[in-house]
C-alpha cells in the first residue's frame, strides 16, 4: 500500500504539483512541501522528488546505511547534496551534457573548479563568497602559503594546509623533486611546481640560476633571497657575496 503510495506521490509530483501527499513508513499521510525537508537529510522535498529521485520522507532511500544527501548515484565525487548546492543533477555525472564532468566545472568563473570550491568551504556560484574583493580562486583558505587554485594545480586541498598528514604544509611541499617547494615556485621562482624541469632545458628547477648571480634557486630559497634579483636587498652586494661572505666575528675586549 505505501509502495502505491509513493508511487502516486512521484506521479503527482511530476504533474508540476507544488505539494504532494506522501506516505510515511507507517502508512500515516504527510503533506509534504516541495520547499521543505521533511526527513532532515539536508535535501528538500522538491530536489528529492524532482531531482534525485530518493524518498522525501526517508533519510536513507535504500537503507543501506548512507543518507541520501551523502549518495552519488552519478558517481562524479559530488554528493547529492553538493549537486544542490551547485544547481546541478545528481544522476547526470555531466549535467550540462559539455563533455566536462561536473566536479570540473568553474560555473562562477572564479578559477575552482566545483569539487574544491567545497574542499575549501565556498559557494560554487558566487566567484566572491565573502565579498572581500578577492576570487575565491586567490584566497588562501588553510592559509598554507598556497592560494585554492594553486592547491588544485598541485592537486592538493584547498580546505587542509597538510593535505597528506605528513607534518610539512601544502605550500612547503615540493611535489616534483626539484628541491624547490611548491610556494617558491609559484611566487618567487615562477617555475612549475608539477614539473622538476619546466623549460626542458636539462636541468631541475632547483639547480637554475635564473638571475644569473651565482646563486642556484633552491639555495635562493634556502637563504630567503630573491631567485629573480642578483641583489635581493638593493645593497649593492650581489646575493652570491652576501651569502659566501660570512658575517665578521664578534669582536671581545677583554679590560685589564
Amino acid at each position: 500500500m505505501t509502495s502505491r503510495r509513493w508511487k502516486a506521490a512521484r506521479a503527482l509530483a511530476g504533474s508540476g504539483a507544488l505539494v504532494a501527499s506522501l506516505a510515511l513508513a507507517g502508512g500515516a499521510q504527510a503533506t509534504t512541501t516541495t520547499t521543505n525537508d521533511n526527513d532532515h537529510d539536508g535535501l528538500t522535498n522538491r530536489f528529492e522528488i524532482y531531482r534525485s529521485h530518493t524518498n522525501p520522507n526517508r533519510a536513507d532511500t535504500d537503507r543501506d546505511g548512507l543518507s541520501d544527501a551523502k549518495e552519488n548515484p552519478d558517481h562524479d565525487r559530488l554528493s547529492n547534496l553538493r549537486e544542490q548546492k551547485a544547481h546541478l543533477n545528481p544522476l547526470r555525472a555531466d549535467s550540462d551534457g559539455d563533455g566536462k564532468p561536473d566536479w570540473a566545472e568553474d560555473n562562477d568563473h572564479d578559477g575552482l573548479n566545483t569539487l574544491n570550491e567545497f574542499r575549501a568551504h565556498e559557494n560554487p556560484l558566487d566567484a566572491d563568497t565573502d565579498n572581500d574583493g578577492t576570487l575565491d580562486g586567490r584566497e588562501d583558505s588553510d592559509a598554507d602559503g598556497l592560494t585554492n587554485h594553486q592547491e588544485q594545480v598541485v592537486a592538493t586541498n584547498p580546505g587542509d594546509a597538510d593535505t597528506d598528514n605528513d607534518g610539512t604544509t601544502d605550500g612547503a611541499e615540493d611535489k616534483d623533486h626539484d628541491g624547490l617547494s611548491n610556494e617558491f615556485e609559484f611566487d618567487d621562482s615562477h617555475t612549475s611546481p608539477t614539473d622538476a624541469d619546466s623549460d626542458n632545458d636539462g636541468k631541475n628547477d632547483g639547480d637554475e640560476d635564473d638571475d644569473g648571480d651565482g646563486v642556484s634557486n633552491e639555495v635562493e630559497e634556502d637563504h630567503g633571497t630573491d631567485p629573480e634579483d642578483a641583489d635581493s636587498d638593493n645593497d649593492g652586494t650581489s646575493d652570491l657575496d652576501e651569502i659566501e661572505t660570512p658575517p665578521p666575528a664578534a669582536m671581545t675586549f677583554h679590560i685589564a
